[in-house]
């Protein structure tokens, strides 16, 4: 066994000023080498950081947080990422470099009890272990670079295979009960496998998240919410609500403090990793160093904390790797790949500065530097009115409406109408384009001047109002153009199909849209229904556009219906570009702004991708292809309603004034009856008539 040792330098104070919020700094230990992934271990009394460096394992006490120190470290080759975890008293770190896996018995403080095994991989970049003594090592240099899983729960020194995931590469993952909540980093989706039997792994699910490079996930303590980062500049951490894991819903996405940072800005950060702790998100944010996330609320994150390590700024990967909060103390560790380690503390929470930050909102408070979702928005609620405010959360009766302007003439109708028990009615009125409704408004009847009611057995009304044809409109709609990020960003994986969603509440007509691509030839445009059956398609050849697109001419006719939609020819798609992928450019990372909506006539709601083998999915996320939709439509405004009462004549001609009260009708034959015949009535005086019942 080696042991190398290397000066530490103990930081007291930094030569930049860090920003920070809610959080502060207990103490910093400097390396003489980069540090990268961070762990923390506690043995009852006494709690240690477990650091990753370049060229090895570092084991600091911080059991006294304002004075950290390293009490061993083992030498390994020399590489940017290892990763760590530990397994009751025993760490274990994986290497991109060649050691295989670091097996250290942490019950052995002098470092002294540790070995190197090579037998199941060589390289591998990440690792983690559940509750039930499970490791599973990621993008190994074996096979697909999936999960390799080892039994520790035997012999923790001198682990056993257990199974193998090896569907495609995984990049880290976390484990609970039987499920690993898996990053295909590449594949941009997270992966839910089911891992019960550990020899044969199963994918139940799979969704994409917000820029397509799903580089971690952590799963929350009730097992519904997944939180995700994208290890892209200027890219998020997600919240996804999974507890069905068949109807998957992203539900909100959140970007590091905007801040300045001691260098420059700090916009376009780089998310790493993401961990839950209770309520909370604690994620290491590269040169913005770490932040907390209150995700009491998931569909509602709000960041209450952050610390700088880095003088760094921008989008590189320069900064925090790793911030670990799980110790008993509930101080953070995190580790700066340039700084060291850094010793934290913020107070879960308790935090101060939460209010209305938004200067626009009625309850603005100028003293919040939090923005806690309490803003109040005065104005026109209603999504029909003319001067609706999507951003109102309050209405103020200031709404206006289109109709207001029209003077529609109430229909004239034959009135006061009497039929038998159990006709029907003839509801007659003059025009053309009438709607008859229930008195529960109800549409029972749009377009004829005359409605047969079914049979009615009581007294009954109706409502009549008459539509007119005030305006034909033509409108603009969807992403008005593309918006991308370079190749890989505008073009999605050549398995994919895509296409957008949307529904149609009034007839109208799909003019024209518009396309961008650098790859001309031809397409087949398509329009299906919810149930996938085709209603239209149009060939095109789209020649190679520039920032101005290319517009195709549709006059498609859309009626009203859900879930329609739009896509292009998975078969063409094959035949002239080799893959399923149309090779038009679409719009992500975080710049599709849904739902696209024309009020009362349709809603883009979301794009949708398929593989051409059945899987499919759709997502606010993406927005594919077609850009700029012109649709017109009729503008209809509806008359007051006029009501016609329908009335049941009573034509029983034996009606009984008397005291006594009926307490059987029968027929010649002593059975119940109550249809017209020939019957007998028996009262309860004990009187019995003969009598022919017409009602």
């Amino acid at each position: 066994m080696k042991q190398t040792f290397f000066y530490l330098l103990f930081a007291c104070s930094f030569l930049y000023s860090q920003e920070s919020l809610n959080m502060d700094l207990v103490s910093n230990l400097s390396y003489s080498q980069g540090t990268n992934d961070i762990w923390g271990y506690a043995d009852g009394s006494n709690e240690y950081a477990l650091v990753g460096t370049v060229t090895g394992f570092s084991v600091v006490d911080v059991s006294d947080p304002s004075d950290p120190y390293e009490l061993f470290f083992i030498e390994g080759s020399s590489s940017t990422w290892r990763d760590i975890k530990n397994w009751g008293k025993y760490a274990y770190v994986t290497t991109e470099a060649s050691d295989g896996l670091l097996i250290v018995d942490l019950s052995d403080l002098t470092g002294q009890t540790y070995v190197y095994t090579d037998e199941f991989f060589t390289t591998s970049h990440n690792i983690y272990i559940d509750e039930n003594g499970y490791a599973y090592i990621f993008g190994t240099d074996t096979g697909n670079g999936g999960a390799i899983i080892l039994d520790l729960t035997e012999d923790p020194m001198n682990p056993t295979l257990a199974g193998v995931f090896d569907d495609y590469y995984l990049h880290d993952g976390m484990v609970r009960g039987d499920t690993l909540w898996g990053s295909a980093i590449y594949a941009g989706v997270f992966s839910i496998i089911d891992v019960s039997d550990k020899t044969s792994p199963v994918i139940m699910s799979s969704y994409p998240t917000s820029c397509n490079f799903t580089h971690n996930a952590w799963i929350s303590d009730d097992n519904n919410y997944l939180f995700t980062t994208d290890e892209q500049a200027g890219c998020y951490v997600g919240a996804y609500d999974v507890s069905d894991i068949y109807d998957i819903q992203e539900i909100d996405l959140i970007q590091e403090w905007t801040g300045d940072g001691a260098m420059g800005s700090q916009e376009n950060v780089i998310p790493h990793n993401t961990h839950v702790f209770g309520d909370y998100l604690v994620t290491s944010y590269y040169t913005s160093g770490v932040t907390v996330i209150d995700a009491s609320d998931p569909f509602n994150l709000i960041e209450v904390a952050y610390y700088d390590t880095s003088p760094m700024s921008g989008g590189n990967f320069d900064g925090c790797w790793g911030a670990y909060p799980y110790l008993p103390s509930g101080l953070i560790l995190a580790t700066d790949q340039q700084e060291g380690l850094f010793v934290l503390h913020t107070p879960y929470g308790n935090y101060e500065g939460l209010g209305c930050t938004d200067s626009n909102a009625s309850n603005y408070d100028s003293t919040a530097i939090i923005n806690d979702g309490s803003c109040v928005f005065i104005g026109c609620t209603d999504s029909n009115a003319e001067n609706f405010n999507p951003s109102a959360n309050e209405d103020d009766g200031s709404c206006e409406y289109f109709c207001d302007n029209f003077d529609i003439s109430i229909p004239t109708c034959e009135n006061n109408i009497i039929i038998n028990y159990g006709e029907t009615a003839l509801l007659n009125c003059e025009g053309s384009s009438l709607i008859f409704l229930d008195t529960n408004n109800n549409i029972l009847s749009i377009g004829s001047n005359a409605y047969t009611t079914d049979p009615l057995y009581e007294n009954t009304s109706f409502l009549v109002s008459a539509e007119e044809v005030v305006e034909t409109s033509t409108i603009n709609t969807g992403e008005f153009e593309h918006e991308g990020q370079g190749q890989n960003a505008d073009y999605s994986g050549t398995i994919y199909n895509g296409g957008l969603l949307f529904d149609c509440f009034q007839t109208f007509n799909l003019n024209s849209l518009k396309v961008y691509t650098d790859y001309p030839g031809e397409r087949t445009i398509e329009l299906r229904s919810y149930n996938g059956s085709l209603i239209e398609e149009l060939l095109v050849n789209i020649p190679q556009t520039d920032s101005n697109g290319y517009v195709i001419d549709l006059d498609w006719e859309v009626v009203p219906g859900n879930q329609y939609l739009i896509t292009t020819n998975t078969q063409m798609n094959n035949d002239n570009f080799g893959d399923n992928n149309p090779m038009l450019k679409r719009t992500t990372g975080g710049l599709p702004d849904f739902p696209f909506t024309v009020n009362n006539v349709l809603e883009i709601t979301e794009g949708y991708y398929s593989q051409g083998n059945g899987d499919s999915g759709s997502s606010p996320d993406y927005y594919y292809y077609f850009y700029d939709w012109e649709v017109s439509y009729d503008r209809t405004c509806v008359s007051d309603t006029q009501l016609i009462n329908v009335t049941i004549a009573n034509i029983d001609l034996d009606e009984n004034k008397s005291n006594k009260s009926i307490i059987k009708i029968i027929d010649v034959l002593g059975r119940d009856t109550q249809k017209k015949s020939l019957c007998i009535k028996i009262y309860s005086d004990g009187s019995v008539e003969k009598r022919f019942t017409l009602k």
